[in-house]
C-alpha cells in the first residue's frame, strides 16, 4: 500500500502509440472481492479478529452474487485500512505474494484468455482495482498485464496511517488513479471491461466498453448503448 511510481509506458497517445485495454478485477476477472482475500491474509497473520473477518466473508458472498454499491466496497476498504493502521510496512510485505497467488488461482480462465489476446495484439493491458496497489501490481504481473493500478495507502515513518494517499481506486477514482500513473492518456482507442455501474465513468471514457458479469444497472446501461455483454464463470 505504499506510493506507486509513475509507470512509463507508451500508451494511448497520438502518433501510433499502443492502445489500452483496461480490466476491472473484482467480479470481472475474479469471482468475488480481492479485498476479502487481503482481509483473510491479515486474519491468518494474526492481524484481524475472527468476527471482523466473518463480516467481510458475508459481504463478499453478496458481492459475488450480484455486486455491491460504493458503500459496501468502502466498508471493505475501511476494514483493511483499519487493520493495517499503525503497522510497519515491512510486516505486510510477505502477504502480497500470497494474496496475488490466491487472486490469480481463482481468476476466470476466460478472463485470462482475454488478457492474453490483448497482449498478443500489442495493447497495453491495465488492471484497475480498489485493492491495495502492491497487490494489484503483483496480480497484473502474474496475469501478464503491463500495469496494475490500485489504491495507495499513506505511510509515515515506515508505518501505515490508516488513511489513503490520493483517491480511492473505485468509481470515478479509477480514472483519477489511471491518469496519476499514466498521465493524460487518450482513451478513445481504449477498451474497458467491467462488471458494475460504479465503473461507468471508466466505461464511458473509453472508445469501446464491454460489460462482464454485469450487475442490473450496468446490464441496462450496456443494452441501451449497444455494448457487448459477457458472462464469465
Amino acid at each position: 500500500m505504499a506510493t506507486a511510481p509513475r509507470a512509463t509506458v507508451n500508451a494511448g497517445t497520438p502518433g501510433g502509440a499502443r492502445p489500452l485495454a483496461l480490466f476491472d478485477l473484482d467480479r470481472t476477472l475474479l469471482p468475488g472481492s480481492s479485498l476479502l482475500l487481503v482481509a483473510r491474509a491479515l486474519a491468518a497473520s494474526g492481524g484481524m479478529p475472527a468476527g471482523r473477518l466473518a463480516a467481510a466473508v458475508a459481504a463478499n458472498a453478496v458481492f459475488a452474487r450480484r455486486g455491491v454499491g460504493v458503500s459496501r466496497t468502502e466498508q471493505l476498504r475501511d476494514l483493511v485500512l483499519g487493520e493495517v493502521s499503525g503497522r510497519p510496512v515491512a510486516t505486510l510485505a510477505g502477504l502480497v505474494d500470497e494474496v496475488a497467488d490466491a487472486v490469480v488461482s481463482r481468476s476466470y480462465p476466460a478472463g485470462r484468455w482475454l488478457i492474453d489476446r490483448h497482449v498478443a495484439g500489442g495493447d497495453v493491458v491495465v488492471v484497475l482495482s480498489a485493492s491495495p496497489q502492491e497487490v494489484v501490481e503483483a496480480v497484473a504481473g502474474r496475469l501478464g498485464a503491463g500495469v496494475g493500478i490500485g489504491t495507495v495507502a499513506e505511510v509515515e515513518d515506515g508505518h501505515y496511517t490508516g488513511r489513503l494517499t490520493g483517491p480511492f481506486c473505485h468509481g470515478p477514482g479509477k480514472l483519477d488513479r489511471l491518469r496519476a500513473v499514466l498521465g493524460e492518456v487518450d482513451l478513445g482507442a481504449a477498451t474497458a471491461y467491467a462488471d458494475s455501474a460504479s465503473d461507468l465513468p471508466v466505461l464511458l471514457a473509453c472508445g469501446r466498453a464491454v460489460a462482464v458479469n454485469p450487475d442490473r444497472q450496468l446490464r441496462a446501461a450496456a443494452a441501451s448503448r449497444g455494448w457487448p455483454s459477457l458472462r464469465l464463470g
